[in-house]
């Protein structure tokens, strides 16, 4: 089983020290920074699949910039922001970075674990997905795509300039792929859930 890795972005070194003590007692793997630039570099080499972070770090760059810039490190971190204050405008710019969860301090022990495992559920869940997807042949998933915009067969196979009666093959072997039930609409509220987004 891989080991889940938490970084932890806090400024204030005791709240970070007392995250950091949380989750690692409850068996997560962490590292704590405490600015954007130190965040930045261990998310290279840490490769964490979770960051909590906290949205003002003071001075300079903050939490949201470190959630935008990371993206193109590890395309696939999930995000939980703590933050002390909000605002009408800080949510709207937290809202841009599509955060798992918001937690406004002062958090407790429970709010802290069940946000973060929540969240490696919908990271297990996710991964899970991209190995599904992974299985499928670039015409399956290009079916499976128009499929979450909600064409039917017949437009499908004029989109992708095949019959109809091949799409609905293609359908039937995604099913298989995907270990769908065969009931008429396994595969679309699959795509819808999976890919439309």
């Amino acid at each position: 089983m891989k080991k889940k890795k938490i970084l932890i972005l806090e400024d204030d070194i005791i709240v970070g020290i007392d995250l950091q003590e949380l989750l690692t007692a409850a068996g997560y793997i962490t590292i704590l920074v405490h600015n954007y630039k130190d965040a930045i570099q261990q998310a290279a080499i840490f490769k964490p699949d979770l960051a909590i972070c906290d949205i003002n770090l003071g001075m300079g760059m903050t939490g949201i910039d470190f959630a935008k810039d990371v993206y193109i490190i590890t395309p696939k971190l999930e995000i939980i922001y703590v933050t002390a204050f909000s605002n009408k405008q800080m949510i709207e710019d937290v809202a841009t970075t599509n955060p798992l969860n918001y937690i406004v301090k002062p958090w407790n022990e429970e709010q802290i674990l069940v946000s973060v495992k929540i969240a490696f559920d919908y990271i297990e869940k996710k991964n899970s997905n991209d190995i599904k997807i992974s299985a499928l042949s670039l015409t399956e998933y290009k079916i499976v795509d128009l499929i979450s915009k909600q064409k039917k067969s017949k437009e499908i196979g004029e989109l992708l300039f095949i019959s109809e009666k091949t799409v609905r093959n293609h359908r039937y072997n995604i099913i298989k792929k995907l270990n769908l039930s065969n009931d008429n609409n396994s595969l679309l509220k699959w795509a819808l859930t999976n890919l439309n987004k």
